[in-house]
């Protein structure tokens, strides 16, 4: 880990020391004033373990690992973490659109390019300030737009989330919602104890009843799939592992 003095934390996700350091040389040298504390993982379950002990805002992220791809990281990303891929192969392009990253940077990194970068993070995180919620007294709750009308969701109410396309389907006992905005856009918009359990998937952690290796269950009696990262991080906000 390197120490800056900036306000955003930040994960270098990369198999090889050249590739880690190489971001860490550019975080250190062109974004010290927005970088405060850079952890590095060579391997997911690296990347996992610091996920659920910090708060990561921007994860660098290598897509070919040794055994394993890193865009899989990406299903289990907490709220407000933005992805940056850093990768010597071009062609994963559109599947890092997809996924909304906020930028794909080439090896070997260019100074110019990753001062720009630099720029669409500080775009970025401005953005995910702009939250769609209404404090209420004591209750937090999500405002959704319906029928030309304001709805007041609180999140307690939220019993989860599901992604549908380019929309997300808000579940609560009442009724369903549905959101124009993806899981990754929405996802700044609610609360800490909402885990990312499965790439189509948010669940606050108290309306989960049991769960097993690839499946939980919720108090509603809701089946809901979960994913080998999903566990791991739902298990560290446990305590456990």
């Amino acid at each position: 880990m390197i120490e800056l003095k900036g306000p955003l934390k930040a994960l270098v996700l990369d198999d090889e020391k050249s590739g880690r350091d190489m971001v860490g040389y550019f975080i250190a040298e062109n974004a010290a004033d927005l970088f405060g504390d850079v952890f590095f993982a060579s391997n997911i379950d690296e990347a996992t373990k610091i996920l659920a002990q910090n708060a990561i805002d921007v994860v660098f992220l290598d897509i070919q690992l040794k055994g394993e791809i890193g865009f899989n990281i990406t299903q289990i990303l907490p709220p407000n973490t933005h992805v940056v891929v850093v990768s010597a192969f071009p062609e994963y392009a559109m599947q890092a659109i997809k996924l909304e990253v906020v930028d794909y940077l080439l090896k070997p990194i260019s100074e110019d390019d990753f001062i720009k970068l630099k720029q669409k993070i500080e775009k970025r995180v401005d953005l995910t300030k702009k939250t769609d919620t209404v404090t209420l007294g004591n209750k937090s709750s999500l405002i959704i737009r319906e029928s030309g009308m304001n709805v007041v969701v609180p999140f307690q109410d939220i019993e989860y989330v599901e992604a549908a396309g380019a929309y997300s389907k808000i579940i609560t006992q009442q009724k369903e919602h549905l959101i124009s905005k993806t899981l990754k856009v929405l996802s700044p918009s609610l609360p800490s104890h909402f885990v990312r359990v499965h790439r189509s998937y948010l669940v606050p952690v108290d309306q989960i009843a049991t769960y097993k290796s690839n499946q939980l269950c919720l108090k509603n009696g809701k089946q809901i799939a979960l994913s080998k990262t999903g566990r791991k991080v739902l298990q560290a906000s446990y305590g456990i592992g």
